[in-house]
């Protein structure tokens, strides 16, 4: 293993508080099975730390329409595959059972996931409150096979991918269809997306990676695209590798060009990661120095969610944290909760409008829908931050042209058709390595 980077701040403490009642922030500390040390590495991008504590997750799954969008369409797109039979269907992290939803009644419905999220699905669908794959999925399954299995935002929280992906080919039907959409690797490092990577994931996957673990559990992909879900994900529909059931050449060939264009960004030396970590390091000081100008200005700021990537920003707004007044979030909460040991109180939507702040610092990865949602306090004289993959702000001037790009998926993988388009809306090849590159990042 090499190290690849280390992201200051992003991961939250806990119980665990400074000199001023902060939570303490630490590194996420990311390793590279490496290739360049180890001819059979596989380039793998993992968690250099395991924990027993589960990822924190950002929001039940229902809660933001861009989740939801994804979602159904994963739900619409398998039944497709299986000709809509009768048939039963598991999903693999359900959370709140938003996929299951999407189902048809005559669909057979089965949720699996740790989470406290699963206590709302009703009564309409089996649900296991426990981790994927363990003795009690074995013993509730014995026997039992699926004709669709999905995984949304799951296998990145997997320990043991190999064993993960080896259950789900021993539950699927003879031509049953796996779909996995995961956090993809090459959009995260060229967005520059650092606050993916805060919430203890276990690894960040590339096509390359993937296909090598599914070939080495008997099973294969037959067609794949880039979806705009957390930020950048890839979403593959697999069976096993003996079954010619859907094999289609223009499927192929689109997964065909994903690989040429993901090997074009040479993920398999370290130089990549290292330049990510040195943009992310200037996104960090950057953005510390903004709030540092709003706390000089005496103005106030919200910081939009209450996941992991909230917390990491908080931290990073280092010492001019205490600026940001409250943490919007969308779903319910707690009295009293707030976002980490001495950070902002949790409000809503509705609160945080009628407090009307001067700013709104907001995650990337829902910039077309925050700027949906607050299109009128925007347009009102209120301003928006986005953090990455570069600081910059939406005001009435420009709220037009940044809801276009988002629209377009210049910034995310919405509306792009490959990871080429996506390159050239973000700029062209960012994840370049060395101090020339650090420079123009």
């Amino acid at each position: 293993m090499t190290p690849a980077f280390a992201l200051e701040g992003a991961v939250n403490g806990g119980a665990r508080k400074g000199l001023l009642g902060r939570a303490k922030s630490e590194a996420a500390e990311f390793v590279l099975c490496d290739p360049a040390r180890d001819v059979h590495a596989c380039g793998l991008l993992q968690s250099a730390t395991l924990t027993d504590a589960p990822p924190k997750r950002s929001a039940p799954s229902g809660i933001y329409r861009t989740t939801r969008s994804s979602l159904r369409a994963m739900a619409t797109e398998g039944l497709e595959l299986i000709s809509g039979r009768d048939c039963a269907a598991l999903d693999i992290g359900c959370s709140d059972g938003t996929l299951l939803s999407f189902y048809p009644r005559w669909v057979e419905r089965f949720g699996v996931d740790p989470s406290d999220d699963i206590d709302g699905v009703g009564a309409w669908t089996w649900t296991a409150k426990t981790a994927f794959p363990g003795p009690e999925i074995d013993r509730a399954f014995a026997g039992k096979k699926f004709d669709l299995i999905t995984a949304a935002s799951t296998l990145e929280e997997v320990d043991e991918p190999r064993a993960f992906l080896a259950r789900v080919k021993s539950l699927l039907t003879c031509d049953g269809v796996f779909c996995l959409e995961t956090l993809y690797a090459p959009m995260a490092l060229t967005h520059t997306a650092a606050d993916t990577f805060a919430g203890g994931l276990s690894a960040v996957y590339s096509l390359t990676v993937l296909e090598r673990l599914l070939r080495d559990c008997e099973l294969k992909v037959f067609r794949g695209a880039l979806t705009e879900k957390d930020g950048g994900s890839i979403r593959l529909f697999i069976t096993h590798a003996d079954s010619a059931e859907y094999d289609f050449d223009p499927w192929y060939e689109r997964l065909a060009q994903l690989w040429d264009e993901e090997n074009a960004l040479g993920l398999r030396s370290i130089q990549p990661y290292q330049a990510f970590a040195a943009r992310a390091a200037d996104i960090r000081r950057n953005f510390a120095e903004k709030i540092a100008e709003f706390s000089k200005c005496n103005q106030s700021v919200h910081l939009y969610g209450a996941g992991p990537g909230a917390a990491m920003l908080h931290s990073w707004a280092g010492a001019g944290a205490d600026i940001i007044e409250a943490a919007v979030v969308a779903e319910a909460f707690g009295d009293g909760a707030r976002l980490c040991a001495g950070g902002p109180s949790l409000v809503s939507e509705t609160e945080s409008r009628a407090v009307n702040p001067d700013w709104l610092i907001a995650p990337a990865s829902l910039k077309r829908e925050v700027l949906e949602r607050w299109r009128e306090y925007v347009l009102q004289g209120g301003k928006v931050l986005f953090v990455t993959p570069d600081v910059h702000a939406v005001n009435a001037g420009n709220y037009a042209v940044e809801f276009g790009k988002s629209l377009a998926g210049a910034e995310g993988g919405g509306g792009a058709d490959s990871l080429r388009s996506i390159l050239k809306a973000a700029g062209g090849l960012r994840v370049v390595g060395g101090k020339e590159a650090r420079k123009s990042a």
